[in-house]
């Protein structure tokens, strides 16, 4: 099933619960029902039968009992926003599905309150307050989880957010905002910036429009014009029988920064999804092979693709493992699509079409 996303609220039995939680367990209450069946009839979709308990314990059929309900679809990999005091929030991801709150009696035997140090200890398979006449704690079930997001100002959400976690309910579905909640995870929780926003979208959308518009050749040039407005004295791209290479040793765009004394060998690859190792063995090899050692230049090799990604392989030979003891002399820069992208993002795209015009300024 799809990676789901939820809001669950702890403020019932808070000093247990927010125990609990800094120990990787979100709770609920319907102590009632620790013993009973009930997550069976969840995960199993029966509703009759879910109803049934409520009715057999006494219980009216109120909106509430929907807690449980949700509580018990909760699946592992799903992520849970948890609205807290002082208009703070966590994310947590689902580690094992929903259990009565009795798997936890051998594995905390005794704790102390949040915030009313009252000592907590078991009797019956109930968590009791010893230091309020043994009041048996109204939680019945829990979830394991490990924290993604802690303690962070809500104020650093999304709108949408925000605003459900206003909502009262003890727990909701919110996969329809999803894209909310994935975007405090990326920013770890940080205030959301609208450049940061705006130009994730646009760097999907440039990186599609050069994986599915244009050619391996365009490629070639894109590079070469994003190139020329970083600085680049000279570009070029060597002719595929350039004298003095061999053992597939290539490189598509030579750029040359003069007053820098840079140099930068890159091999391009218009590719999706992935990119091997074997762009890496070619810019390597055309390095070492065309490089002059003597001269007052330093020497830098890329790789830039189009892929979203590269393989394992491709990073390793990049990193040169191995081949500590040489330093960074034969490492390689590796620069996936996205990267590029947001590259082109940031140099700024006026006169991008200028890339594509045979008069490219070559020297």
């Amino acid at each position: 099933m799809e990676k789901q996303y939820y809001l669950h609220r702890i403020s019932h039995e808070a000093n247990v619960s927010y125990t609990l939680m800094r120990n990787g367990y979100l709770t609920l209450g319907w102590g009632e029902f620790s013993e009973t069946d009930i997550l069976d009839t969840v995960r199993n979709d029966d509703r009759n039968e879910f109803d049934k308990l409520f009715t057999d314990k006494g219980f009216k059929l109120s909106k509430s009992r929907w807690s449980m309900w949700i509580f018990g679809k909760m699946n592992v990999g799903d992520l849970v926003v948890v609205p807290l005091y002082d208009g703070l929030f966590s994310v947590f991801e689902v580690e094992e599905q929903a259990q009565s709150i009795q798997t936890l009696e051998d594995k905390m035997k005794t704790f102390k309150g949040e915030w009313n140090n009252h000592k907590y200890i078991w009797d019956n398979h109930r968590i009791c307050d010893s230091d309020d006449n043994s009041r048996i704690v109204d939680l019945g079930f829990c979830i394991k989880v490990k924290p993604k997001i802690i303690g962070k100002p809500r104020d650093h959400a999304t709108s949408p957010l925000i605003s459900r976690m206003k909502i009262y309910n003890t727990n909701a579905n919110i996969t329809d905002i999803k894209d909310s909640v994935d975007m405090v995870i990326k920013n770890n929780g940080e205030a959301v910036s609208l450049y940061q926003v705006t130009m994730d979208k646009l760097e999907n959308t440039l990186l599609n429009d050069i994986q599915n518009i244009i050619g391996d050749g365009e490629f070639e040039q894109l590079i070469r014009w994003y190139l020329v407005k970083c600085g680049a004295t000279f570009t070029k791209i060597p002719a595929k029988n350039e004298a003095g290479k061999e053992d597939g040793a290539d490189a598509d765009i030579v750029a040359e920064f003069e007053n820098l004394k840079y140099i930068v060998y890159i091999q391009a690859k218009h590719h999706k999804k992935e990119t091997s190792s074997w762009a890496v063995k070619q810019i390597k090899r055309y390095k070492e092979q065309m490089s002059d050692d003597n001269s007052e230049y330093t020497y830098a090799s890329w790789v830039i693709t189009s892929a979203e990604e590269f393989s394992k392989e491709a990073k390793a030979e990049a990193a040169d493992e191995g081949n500590e003891d040489k330093g960074r002399k034969n490492k390689v820069r590796l620069i996936d699509g996205k990267e590029f992208a947001r590259m082109l993002l940031d140099i700024g795209l006026l006169n991008l079409d200028q890339a594509f015009d045979k008069n490219l300024k070559k020297n």
